[in-house]
């Protein structure tokens, strides 16, 4: 097994690992699109500030008394953010933030003393780039053969063999990855 294959095992058996943080393996293509880590969001970024950031999500909150608004906390490998989503932003990105396991989202940086919070203006489902964690071999390469030419043969392999072995990855990683904790 691979070190991400392990990470996956461990977060399906017990909900963390030693070996590394599922994000850590997304990092340089999150950082190609610009997508800030959760420390820099707590220690560098300036109030009012626009972010990306994304992360796993712990933990969802919809408390009755907050009039609609949803607080929701992320991690990453190198700490933990929480966003805040008010009702009409909800409504409008429901899917994405009850459906995601990573959760990339653009907002406003809102700093208060040492409480940082993201204000979300949009949210993205980054959940399939998990799928890298289990990567598996394809074979891909047409295999010739000679053969008789009354034989039937498909000389490339069927293309959704690729698609197959795909969903079963998003599968697998999707079921490893609890969808976050919700509370009311």
């Amino acid at each position: 097994m691979g070190k991400g294959e392990h990470v996956v095992q461990d977060y399906a058996t017990t909900g963390l690992s030693l070996k590394a943080h599922p994000v850590s393996f997304v990092r340089d293509q999150l950082e190609l699109l610009h997508i800030r880590s959760c420390h820099t969001i707590n220690h560098n970024a300036t109030d009012g500030q626009l972010v990306k950031v994304a992360g796993l999500v712990l933990v969802r909150q919809r408390p009755g008394t907050a009039g609609g608004v949803c607080f929701i906390t992320i991690e990453d490998e190198t700490g933990y953010t929480n966003l805040v989503v008010f009702e009409k932003l909800f409504e409008t990105y429901r899917k994405e933030i009850l459906h995601s396991r990573l959760l990339m989202v653009e907002g406003r940086l809102q700093r208060e003393g040492q409480v940082v919070h993201v204000i979300v203006s949009k949210c993205f489902d980054f959940t399939k780039m998990l799928g890298k964690l289990l990567q598996r071999e394809v074979d891909d390469l047409p295999v010739f053969t000679s053969s008789r030419s009354d034989e039937k043969t498909a000389p490339y392999p069927a293309q959704n063999k690729r698609t197959q072995v795909r969903e079963e990855v998003n599968q697998e990683t999707e079921a490893a990855f609890h969808g976050g904790r919700n509370f009311r």
